[in-house]
């Protein structure tokens, strides 16, 4: 048997670790290459689908955030519970996170994170409304 027919996959921990390095790194074009197109990101502010509207809501993300610390990865099958600090710019500082991640064909397919919401309502309220044409600069 030649080499080519043996395909080398990659370990559930070994894709995680790639998709968390690649948050770590602010790399877009990263990440897009660790998710499944059908992606599917559930969090408490937000629900997505889809690879692209997954890339995009990261690269939102990228501005806020300052340091992303992993405290433990813990893996099953083709599932991954990842413990991060995703620590942003003030007004919201440490987001304690945990996050639900599971493969398919070898990449991220679902990512469902959990964390307290009330720090990034800090955020919402420090910025300036949207002007109106009736206001007056």
């Amino acid at each position: 048997m030649t080499a080519a027919k043996f395909a080398v996959v990659a370990s559930t921990r070994d894709v995680v670790d790639t998709y968390l390095d690649a948050w770590k790194t602010k790399n877009a074009d990263a990440i897009a290459a660790c998710v499944h197109p059908d992606v599917h990101f559930t969090g408490p502010m937000t629900e997505l689908r889809g690879r692209d509207a997954f890339v995009e809501g990261a690269r939102k993300m990228f501005p806020l955030l300052q340091e992303y610390r992993v405290r433990a990865v813990l893996t099953n099958g083709n599932q991954a519970v990842c413990v991060y600090d995703f620590v942003c710019r003030e007004p919201v500082g440490v987001s304690r996170t945990a996050e639900l991640i599971t493969l398919k064909d070898g990449r991220v397919a679902s990512s469902e994170i959990f964390f307290d919401a009330r720090p990034f309502e800090k955020l919402i309220g420090t910025q300036k409304p949207p002007s109106t044409s009736a206001e007056k600069p």
